[in-house]
């Protein structure tokens, strides 16, 4: 696809190449980024679910990937997290099971290498994956989306690589992803999941439980967005210190916006279209006009959607990238070194990871 580009007053020129793609397991759905061997520059690690491992690929450091290495994992990796599970600098991942109803902990050695996973019991399908400090007490815990369960497990960790048995919160129908934000103001963090719904329709929509900073959460509070939410994101899009909502809505083709009134509560949805069966959002500034602005990986119709941000909570019309077969996940990070944001986006179908550079 030709290089598209979109020039807006007072920021730079946006334009993302076209997709160079790279190798990976079998169904990927999941991509991260970090510097997993310390040389400074990024790398990607993808989470397959049909090879039941994870795919590693250094990065050159000029945009560019070395082959991929696969590492063991558990049955049906779906959801990845990179942290610091055991203060030594160096990157961890947390691995979900989809169907292993596990969370799999792989502490990283430095050099590209990780010890073997080692697995702890959630609830049924954990799907996606995301970690906070829900304690406050310095260690990073891991909460998991369980799509069969309908409810997020949290782990809380013990600082030393391990983690302590699960505990349940219950959410609406079939969670498909959970985030991690302060969305009370109140300086501690809370939980928000897309409910993608059962087959009926219902349970479909947004949950969100507000935490009392000792590791425990109240009951969720449902908040309906569009058709089958697949995944939400958090930002503050209106610059007013309030977390707001990004929300994909894979069978209504398009991101519902809900802004944040401070206190825990949302407004109704503003819905912006993007491509067929959006699964994913990645909120960053991609056009250095330091407003945030959305990236949207679109299942059916396998392209990327950019919705500029306005920086009052509004977004500009989508425009769209096209990537490889069934683009289901999508990640961040400068992988040329050259100050702007490069999109890495993991295609199901096709075994492989699509890298969009993001060119001045």
């Amino acid at each position: 696809m030709a290089t598209l580009a979109i020039l807006l007053s007072g920021s730079i020129m946006l334009s993302f190449g076209s997709p160079v793609n790279y190798p990976v397991g079998m169904a990927p759905r999941d991509v991260v980024v970090g510097d997993f061997n310390r040389d400074g520059k990024l790398d990607l690690v993808t989470a397959n679910s049909g090879g039941n491992d994870l795919s590693l690929l250094l990065g050159n450091g000029d945009g560019t990937f070395q082959p991929a290495t696969s590492i063991a994992a558990g049955d049906g990796a779906s959801g990845l997290a990179v942290g610091h599970f055991n203060h030594d600098d160096k990157l961890d991942l947390a691995v979900a099971n989809l169907n292993s109803n596990t969370v799999s902990v792989l502490l990283g050695k430095g050099h590209g290498t990780f010890h073997k996973a080692v697995s702890y019991p959630v609830g049924d399908g954990p799907y996606r994956v995301a970690l906070g400090d829900f304690n406050r007490d310095g260690r990073v815990d891991i909460a998991t989306a369980n799509s069969g369960s309908s409810d997020v497990s949290i782990l809380f960790g013990e600082g030393n690589g391990t983690f302590r048995q699960a505990v349940n919160y219950a959410v609406s129908s079939t969670p498909s992803s959970v985030a991690v934000g302060d969305l009370n103001g109140d300086g501690i963090l809370d939980i928000v999941t897309s409910n993608y719904g059962d087959p009926s329709g219902a349970g479909e929509g947004i949950s969100v439980l507000l935490g009392n900073g000792r590791g425990k959460f109240q009951a969720a509070v449902y908040y309906t967005a569009g058709i089958q939410p697949e995944f939400v994101a958090v930002g503050d899009f209106n610059a007013d210190g309030k977390i707001d909502l990004a929300v994909a809505n894979f069978s209504s083709a398009n991101v519902s916006v809900m802004l944040g009134n401070g206190n825990g509560t949302f407004r109704g949805p503003v819905n912006y279209f993007t491509g067929y069966g959006p699964s994913w959002i990645s909120v960053r500034d991609f056009n250095g006009d330091g407003r945030p602005d959305l990236a949207v990986a679109n299942a059916v119709s396998s392209d990327v959607s950019i919705l500029l941000g306005n920086g009052d909570g509004t977004f500009q019309n989508a425009v769209n990238y096209g990537a490889d077969a069934n683009p289901i996940a999508l990640a961040v990070g400068d992988f040329n070194h050259d100050g702007l944001p490069d999109l890495a986006v993991a295609n199901t179908f096709s075994n492989d990871v699509s890298v969009l550079l993001n060119r001045p």
